[in-house]
């Protein structure tokens, strides 16, 4: 990597204060400590309007969208410059916030067919507050744009009020790597290495028992491992068990006892 690299952090949240917007700043900070250049950009600052879906198609030829859209202009000029990319979003009702979905719908449909973007590391981050569901969900829409826009994504990162501080711990780790990967652009080959690629990714082949399992365990490792964590950890045990057994009902059953177990718990402290 060289000093002139540039990594972008974008801060997919309306809070710019919150924990998006730290762990985004992990990150960078994991970057910056590689000694590439970082910059952090609120997309609350830039909200980008729908797609119009525009007929003919002359955005793609074109790579700028029809429309005025000054956010869009901002953002896709801030993109286009950056040698790395470090994507948060929080998690709403198992998806990306809708400034996220906007300015990514927009990118693919102007972008996505230039190979603009190709082999640009990037990092993915879903913040799932409250509950922590959709902590996986969450993710999966930012890295099929990445795979779209056929980016070098890096493991996801999925974090929760449980996890917490050993996912900034690992933002930054993970922003480093964005940094590792910023000095020159490795784009796929073909499709086959792309897919292949974005295949051997962490988290994101989860369905909705598994990530419901791993959010269990990350509630049961948040709490002391003595009498308080001990009737959850019990219940996942019992879990396992059953899907040994191929009795996925009864293991999920298990897991969301342990869950609610641990919530608790996690609660009272």
């Amino acid at each position: 990597m060289t000093c002139n690299s540039m990594v972008l952090g974008l801060v997919g949240s309306p809070n710019r204060e919150g924990r998006t917007h730290e762990i985004v700043w992990a990150a960078l900070q994991g970057a910056a400590d590689s000694g590439v250049n970082i910059q952090l950009v609120q997309l609350a600052d830039h909200v980008c309007e729908a797609c119009k879906d525009c007929q003919p198609w002359e955005c793609r030829d074109a790579q700028k969208c029809t429309y005025v859209d000054e956010a869009f202009e901002f953002l896709s000029g801030k993109l286009r410059s950056c040698d790395g990319l470090v994507l948060g979003t929080p998690v709403y009702w198992s998806d990306t916030s809708g400034m996220v979905r906007y300015l990514m719908l927009k990118c693919a449909r102007v972008f996505g067919a230039s190979g603009r973007f190709s082999g640009l590391p990037a990092l993915g981050i879903a913040v799932a507050g409250g509950s922590g569901h959709g902590l996986v969900s969450g993710l999966k829409p930012l890295y099929q744009f990445f795979q779209a826009m056929r980016m070098r994504a890096i493991e996801p990162l999925p974090a929760t009020r449980f996890n917490w501080n050993a996912s900034l711990k690992r933002a930054e780790e993970l922003g480093n790597e964005v940094a590792s990967w910023s000095d020159t652009r490795r784009p796929f080959s073909n499709l086959n290495d792309l897919f292949a690629w974005f295949d051997k990714l962490p988290y994101l082949a989860m369905g909705p028992g598994e990530e419901k399992r791993l959010l269990a365990d990350l509630a049961v490792a948040s709490l002391p491992p003595d009498e308080t964590a001990g009737p959850a950890a019990l219940l996942l045990a019992e879990a396992d068990t059953l899907q040994a057994q191929d009795d996925r009902p009864g293991a999920i059953k298990k897991v969301n006892e342990a869950y609610d177990k641990a919530l608790e718990a996690f609660d009272s402290r």
